[in-house]
C-alpha cells in the first residue's frame, strides 16, 4: 500500500466546547477581490503555500502507534515530513512556505466563541505535535509562518496574494475546501485526500466545473449553505443546490436579496424571505458566517524566505538525530541547496519508523 494512502478524507482539528455570544463587527473586513494581473503577462516562478495544520493532522492519524517505541509524535512526526516531501515533489515550487495556526488565540472566537466549539479536545500526543513540527521545520531551514490571533488558512491567503502581487503563481495545499476561496488565474489548491494519488488540483476551470459556481463566490456559497465542521449553521432552507442556484442567478448575495422578486424565484417565496429577513437583521446568520470564513489576505509574509538553502549536513545532521534517517533525501529535495530537479528516493531507510501495511 501507498505510505500515505491511510491519510483520511474528513479529519477534524479538535478543539474545546465554549460558550456563544453574538459576532462583533470588527472580525474581518468584506470581501476585497485582489487585483488581477493583465492575462497576456507572463507568471514567475511558483510559490507553495501549505497549510501546515492540516498536514500535521494527517500526519498523526496515519502513523499513531504505528512506531514500536511508542513515541507517537515522533511518528507523527514522520507522516507530517513525509506528506509534506510528497506535495513538494508534486508541485516542484521555486518557494515554500508553511503556515500553522496561532496556538495563542483566535480573533475568530473572540468574536463568536462558538466557532469551532463543537470539537472535543485534541489526543495530547497531538497536541504536542503540533508545538514539535514548527520547531523540526525550522532545524531544516524550512520557512514557518504563524501570525497572533490567526490561523494557517489566513497565512496561505497571504501568501497567495503576495505571490499575485508579485506576478509568480501560488499552489495552496491543504485538505481544508476553504482555500477554494482563493482559487485564481494565478492561484490553484492541492486539496489532499487520503492518499496523495487522489490529491485534487484545484484551478478555475475545474472549479467551476465540480462546483458550479465562479471562482470569488466561494465564500458567500459556505455561508448560505453554512460549515458545520466549524459550528456555523446557514440560512434556514438553503442548502448546497439552492446555494449555487442563487450565485449562478447574481453575482452576490446582496445582488440577490436588492431584487427581491428574484430572489424570491430562485430560492422560493418562504426561503427567499427568510434570506431577504437574514440580510436586514443586526444578527444576520450569512453576515456573521461572511466575517468568519473569510480568508485573510493581508499578513506579512516574504516569499523568499521559502527559498531553499539549507546544507544537507544540516539536514541529516538533524533528522538522524530524531531516527528519521529515512527522510534525509527527501527533506534534501525540500529544504536543502541543491534539490530541484530530482526524483526522491523511496521511503526504505531502517532508521524511519515503519510505513503502514
Amino acid at each position: 500500500m501507498d505510505s500515505l494512502a491511510l491519510f483520511d478524507d474528513d479529519m477534524q482539528v479538535a478543539e474545546a466546547a465554549v460558550p456563544v455570544r453574538p459576532v462583533t463587527d470588527t472580525l474581518i473586513p468584506r470581501r476585497t477581490p485582489i487585483a488581477r494581473k493583465p492575462a497576456d503577462i507572463p507568471l514567475g516562478p511558483t510559490v507553495l503555500a501549505v497549510d501546515g495544520n492540516s498536514l500535521a493532522h494527517r500526519g498523526y492519524h496515519a502513523y499513531a502507534g504505528r512506531r514500536d517505541d511508542g513515541d507517537l509524535v515522533g511518528a507523527g512526526l514522520y507522516g507530517f515530513l513525509a506528506l509534506l516531501a510528497a506535495v513538494v515533489d508534486i508541485v516542484r515550487p521555486a518557494s515554500t512556505v508553511i503556515g500553522f495556526d496561532c496556538r495563542k488565540r483566535s480573533v475568530r472566537k473572540e468574536a463568536w466563541p462558538a466557532y469551532k466549539g463543537q470539537r472535543p479536545d485534541k489526543p495530547d500526543a497531538l497536541d504536542a505535535l503540533l508545538d514539535e513540527i514548527p520547531l523540526a521545520l525550522d532545524a531544516l531551514g524550512a520557512c514557518v509562518v504563524t501570525h497572533e490571533g490567526y490561523e494557517a488558512d489566513d497565512v496561505c491567503g497571504s501568501v497567495a496574494a503576495s505571490a499575485e502581487d508579485a506576478n509568480r503563481r501560488c499552489v495552496v495545499a491543504t485538505s481544508d475546501r476553504d482555500a477554494f476561496s482563493l482559487v485564481s488565474d494565478a492561484t490553484s489548491v492541492l486539496r489532499i485526500r487520503s492518499g496523495m494519488h487522489r490529491a485534487q488540483r484545484m484551478d478555475t476551470t475545474r472549479y467551476r466545473r465540480e462546483l458550479g459556481i465562479a471562482p470569488g463566490q466561494y465564500t458567500e456559497f459556505a455561508a448560505l449553505r453554512g460549515d458545520t465542521s466549524d459550528n456555523l449553521p446557514g440560512i434556514n432552507g438553503i442548502g448546497p443546490k439552492r446555494a449555487k442556484d442563487l450565485l449562478n442567478r447574481f453575482e452576490t448575495v446582496e445582488q440577490a436579496v436588492a431584487d427581491p422578486m428574484g430572489c424570491r424565484s430562485v430560492l422560493g417565496p418562504e426561503v427567499g424571505q427568510v434570506l431577504i429577513d437574514d440580510l436586514a437583521s443586526e444578527e444576520s446568520v450569512f453576515h456573521r458566517n461572511i466575517d468568519l470564513m473569510t480568508i485573510h489576505r493581508h499578513l506579512g509574509v516574504d516569499l523568499d524566505a521559502g527559498v531553499a538553502a539549507t546544507p544537507t549536513t544540516t539536514i541529516e545532521s538533524y533528522l538522524r538525530g530524531r531516527r528519521l534517517g529515512g527522510l534525509v533525501e527527501r527533506m534534501v529535495l525540500c529544504f536543502g541547496t541543491v534539490h530541484s530537479g530530482q526524483t526522491p528516493p523511496p521511503l526504505d531507510d531502517d532508521d524511519a519508523p515503519p510505513l503502514p501495511i
